[in-house]
């Protein structure tokens, strides 16, 4: 059991040991910064992602094709009254959602956003087509304004930055 007087002191002493441990006299390490702060210095801004494996790059890759295959199905759906244009928006924020959290950047992921971007405007334009017919309601309206913001600050935080991250 720790005493009273040592455990109230860790909260001080144990930050300041992984301070003097990662800084080693100078902040650079033979083989590169420790895990937080290479962590730390991968957030900060115009930093390229950390390399993945193999296997993660395949499950990415995997990811946003399974995505783009359910959008097919949900277009030809669609298009056969079987899936509402709800379902339709989902399927085209599922590409753009799972390219982002798998880590894509750059180019390929600033033409799946833009693609995004594009279908949201123009599911946009049918919205408000059914709006004018009654056919959908005011918070049909309101979601899809919300959808079309999404897109375009992702499509502008990937051209700014190169993508999440």
């Amino acid at each position: 059991m720790i005493p009273r007087s040592v455990a109230a002191l860790i909260p001080a002493v144990v930050p300041a040991l992984i301070l003097a441990a990662c800084s080693n006299a100078g902040g650079s390490h033979a083989n590169g910064p420790c895990g937080p702060c290479r962590a730390a210095a991968s957030d900060s801004a115009g930093a390229a992602p950390l390399p993945r494996s193999a296997k993660l790059e395949t499950l990415a890759q995997q990811r946003v094709e399974v995505a783009r295959k359910r959008l097919q199905l949900l277009r030809a759906a669609f298009d056969h009254g079987a899936a509402s244009l709800d379902d339709l928006f989902a399927g085209f924020r599922d590409v753009a959602f799972a390219a982002r959290d798998s880590g894509f950047h750059g180019e390929e992921l600033r033409r799946i956003l833009t693609d995004y971007r594009d279908a949201v405007l123009a599911l946009r334009d049918l919205t408000k087509e059914r709006a004018a017919k009654g056919a959908v309601g005011q918070d049909a309206s309101s979601r899809v304004d919300a959808l079309v913001a999404e897109a375009e600050y992702w499509l502008g935080e990937a051209d700014e930055s190169g993508g999440p991250r």
